[in-house]
């Protein structure tokens, strides 16, 4: 027999379902690149005062005319203050630093998704070190990538729970066609792909949470006075080679140039 209950599931619809054009929505966006393309520059473009950097690299650290607001972190643990303070709402630029602004950021920037993969995998061998005195220390075991993997799915679904706009950025990678990309039938016609660089599960997550999955590369192209300039470019549209889509209700460019995160935002808004 089904349990009774007491519980108004009508009164409970009404309090809890939602139409979308009400809810205030927060933008998730990932972009991933290879080395010393502007991937933080970009994360910058949201104003200094309003985002904050998660830095497991010490990339902002030759970043001084910004003069970014960054939370270095050297481990999992310290990920996880970032987020504890993060949850709260409240943290602002004055939290940081006396005198500053005291208007809760509204943008963060895990920037390194690649690094912090690797803090998640170290993290797990130690706890599994000081769990079985037979392990050889430092070595790295087929069942850590599992539990690693599940660690930074629950972390990225923790951040993209925030009531604040996520910006990610990683590392990027190469994988060809004998290696597992995706389930697109036409995947097998080319014979390498441009991807985060992370593993396949984690990168599912993170594809399934950001409405824009965008690379950024530079070209060179001819300025003004007719000398040669460098340019970057967001890649955003689908692409035969690259691993970059969006979802948004309105009709974005495949390419922006010059991007910055305001304007992408706004062509995501319709703006």
């Amino acid at each position: 027999m089904m349990a009774t209950t007491d519980k108004d599931y009508l009164a409970l619809a009404s309090k809890k379902a939602h139409v979308t054009s009400k809810v205030k929505s927060f933008r998730r966006i990932l972009c991933y690149a290879r080395n010393k393309k502007g991937k933080t520059t970009l994360g910058a473009s949201a104003g200094r005062d309003n985002i904050l950097f998660i830095d497991p690299e010490h990339g902002t650290d030759l970043m001084k005319e910004k003069d970014l607001f960054v939370w270095p972190v050297e481990s999992w643990e310290d990920l996880q203050e970032v987020y504890g303070a993060l949850r709260t709402g409240q943290l602002s630029p004055n939290h940081i630093l006396q005198g500053e602004s005291s208007t809760p950021f509204t943008w963060v920037c895990p920037d390194g998704l690649t690094r912090m993969n690797n803090m998640a995998l170290n993290y797990v061998r130690k706890v599994q070190e000081q769990r079985d005195l037979d392990r050889i220390p430092g070595m790295i075991q087929q069942r850590d990538y599992g539990k690693s993997g599940e660690l930074m799915r629950q972390m990225m679904i923790n951040f993209h729970n925030l009531k604040m706009h996520v910006y990610y950025t990683s590392q990027e990678k190469m994988i060809t066609s004998g290696n597992s990309f995706d389930d697109d039938e036409d995947a097998g016609e080319t014979d390498a792909f441009f991807v985060p660089d992370l593993p396949n599960s984690v990168r599912s997550t993170i594809n399934s949470l950001a409405e824009v999955i965008g690379r950024l590369y530079v070209v060179t192209i001819d300025g003004k006075d007719g000398n040669p300039v460098k340019q970057r470019r967001l890649q955003i549209g689908l692409h035969e080679k690259y691993d970059t889509g969006f979802r948004s209700d309105f009709a974005l460019p495949d390419m922006i140039k010059r991007p910055t995160l305001p304007k992408l935002v706004a062509l995501m808004q319709g703006e």
